[in-house]
């Protein structure tokens, strides 16, 4: 619920929660991307800067402003816990790396978690993407599958791969779960997330399937 009832700045770093999709640099090192609002990489290494990235077009009336803003939806955002974030919609492939981030700098704070002006992951993990996010199953994934230039990390149950919506499969070799997390922690130079803090997610009631589209003709009578 977009509601911001406070803007602090804070020098010790909130503790929230993000998830992130995830890919591999030209040179092999795993990058994190932002869902949703997230506009830039989270590049090894370095804190995120939050900037706003609205259009012009669509901001006339605003003047420029330090991100976040109490006005705009700016900012690194992290929720208070796993379960306020919300499920991803079936159409778009889910993300694949769950794990908490610090937060400082200027601080938006809202119902369900901050928007900050900096953030870096403390801790992360692989999950399977589609046991986490839209039906239940082991959680644990034994293979990572690509395409669109993201990875995407699988369970036994679900290794067969993600289809996209217009019917591509995975364009890479399968890679190696443990080895792929290993990479990532290293990276980022942060400890793994325990498995007890995100195996509720596994346990989760199936994302229903999103209603099929059926256009419309509205017809509009002329006065005579």
């Amino acid at each position: 619920m977009f509601d911001p009832s406070i803007i602090e700045r804070f020098v010790e770093p909130i503790t929230a929660w993000r998830v992130w999709d995830l890919s591999e640099s030209v040179v092999g090192s795993p990058l994190l991307h932002p869902i949703g609002s997230g506009v830039d990489l989270w590049l090894p290494g370095r804190p995120i800067k939050a900037r706003c990235a609205a259009s012009p077009l669509l901001t006339l009336s605003r003047r420029p402003h330090e991100a976040p803003d109490p006005d705009c939806r700016c900012g690194i955002h992290g929720a208070r816990s796993l379960e306020d974030i919300d499920r991803p919609r079936p159409a778009y492939p889910p993300p694949p790396v769950v794990g908490s981030v610090s937060l400082w700098g200027r601080v938006v704070e809202h119902e369900r978690g901050w928007r900050a002006g900096f953030g870096y992951p403390s801790r992360l993990r692989l999950v399977c993407a589609m046991c986490a996010w839209f039906e239940p199953g082991p959680g644990t994934p034994t293979v990572v599958h690509g395409f669109s230039g993201g990875l995407y990390s699988l369970c036994d149950l679900h290794r067969g791969g993600i289809r996209l919506p217009d019917g591509r499969r995975s364009t890479l070799t399968p890679l190696d779960p443990d080895s792929l997390q290993a990479r990532l922690l290293g990276a980022y130079g942060v400890d793994l997330l325990p498995l007890e803090r995100v195996d509720f997610l596994f346990r989760a009631h199936r994302t229903p399937d999103p209603p099929p589209y059926v256009p419309t003709i509205s017809v509009v009578a002329a006065e005579r």
